[in-house]
């Protein structure tokens, strides 16, 4: 039995779910469709939801350039540091 949702969407996801419907040359509804359809398969695959990225820093990963080759491994110890540093004065 099929089922029809009502949904708001706001302006730029709009946008972006109309250009992507201009791509494929399809309408709206079977983009949203075939979206869900994805998402759902594979989370039902792997056997959980995966849960949008609500994290405002995630877009910010590789945007930065550092002379530091494990700072993704070691950026405790880096914060340490600094933080010990500023505690003692030095700068």
């Amino acid at each position: 039995m099929a089922q029809t949702f009502l949904i708001t969407l706001p302006n730029d996801l709009e946008q972006a779910l109309n250009a992507q419907a201009e791509r494929l040359n399809k309408s709206p509804e079977e983009v949203v469709l075939q979206v869900l359809s994805q998402q759902l398969i594979t989370s039902s695959q792997t056997n959980f939801i995966q849960q949008p990225d609500t994290d405002p820093l995630l877009r910010l990963i590789g945007s930065l350039s550092v002379d530091i080759l494990d700072l993704a491994e070691n950026h405790d110890y880096y914060i340490g540091q600094v933080l010990y540093q500023e505690l003692r004065g030095d700068e």
